[in-house]
């Protein structure tokens, strides 16, 4: 329901989020702003890799190294980063929460009432770990399900490296839209998605587009949350076929196991800010992990 994104440096570290009902998707209409990631069109919220994300974790469910396998990559910080970030974007930008209470039974009340806490996230003035701390809540990794990772063109100005997640809305929860600007958002069913946009790729950008298509012959949540997925990673390029540009996509393996493919400098914004569910930053060093794991996974 959301995609958490990552970092706007090197190579950034994005995750998103988004399904409900009856092949039901919560997708945002991004702002008509210049700055604005993927400026008017069909998109999913997006946010950055934040060390809060991941530092004094309460976790329950997957561990780290269950996180790596559900995303087949060795880096366990890395994996639990993107589902923890995943999470928190989620909660800050729709008020649903992937959690569970002391009780170990899931977070089953509507969260409207915390808009404070919820555009605190979007300012970085407080930590998703804590957050969770501060209400005796433990993140639930299990209830997100990644579902595509895509890489961007090489001839983009801000390189991204994207994993989403699909996630369904616990029992009594129920989705209340917020956003730091005028963006607008709610359910769709991916065939009206499509038809909307038709073949615009103004419109929906094209991992939005994979995702909604690969959706809309899904019948219900469970079998999509059912589904085994390729996570590795897709990465287009453009190519010239006879003086008609065009996209190939290609599956890649995982350049992280490699290093990076950029150093670590910062492409866009200084701070960890969010501007909007579309603006991205980087910050942390992903082998620091600090995360509070007491469960076994199985």
């Amino acid at each position: 329901m959301a995609r958490p994104g990552g970092p706007a440096p090197h190579l950034g570290d994005r995750a998103d989020q988004g399904l409900r009902g009856r092949a039901g998707i919560f997708i945002t209409r991004q702002l008509d702003a210049r700055g604005v990631e993927d400026r008017n069109r069909w998109a999913f919220p997006t946010s950055s890799l934040r060390p809060g994300d991941v530092r004094k974790l309460p976790l329950a469910g997957w561990n780290s190294a269950r996180c790596a396998r559900a995303l087949s990559i060795e880096n366990k910080s890395r994996a639990l980063h993107h589902f923890s970030a995943a999470a928190r974007i989620t909660f800050a930008a729709t008020g649903i929460l992937l959690a569970e209470d002391v009780d170990r039974e899931i977070v089953a009340t509507p969260q409207t009432d915390w808009h404070t806490t919820r555009s605190r996230l979007f300012s970085n003035e407080v930590s998703w770990s804590q957050v969770l701390r501060d209400r005796d809540l433990r993140l639930r990794p299990d209830l997100c399900k990644p579902w595509l990772r895509w890489i961007n063109t090489p001839t983009q100005l801000h390189r991204f490296d994207t994993t989403y997640f699909i996630a369904t809305v616990p029992f009594g929860q129920d989705v209340d839209f917020l956003s730091p600007n005028e963006t607008s958002a709610g359910w769709k069913r991916p065939g009206q998605i499509l038809a909307e946009v038709g073949g615009d790729p103004d419109r929906i950008g094209a991992a939005a587009r994979i995702i909604v298509e690969s959706l809309a012959e899904v019948p219900t949540v469970g079998a999509a949350m059912a589904q085994i997925r390729n996570v590795h990673p897709l990465r287009p390029e453009i190519v010239d076929d006879d003086g008609d540009w065009k996209v190939v996509i290609h599956t890649g393996k995982d350049p992280h196991s490699k290093g990076s493919l950029r150093d670590r400098a910062v492409a866009v914004g200084e701070t960890d800010n969010d501007q909007s569910p579309g603006f991205l930053t980087f910050s942390g060093d992903d082998d620091d992990e600090t995360t509070d794991e007491k469960n076994d996974d199985s």
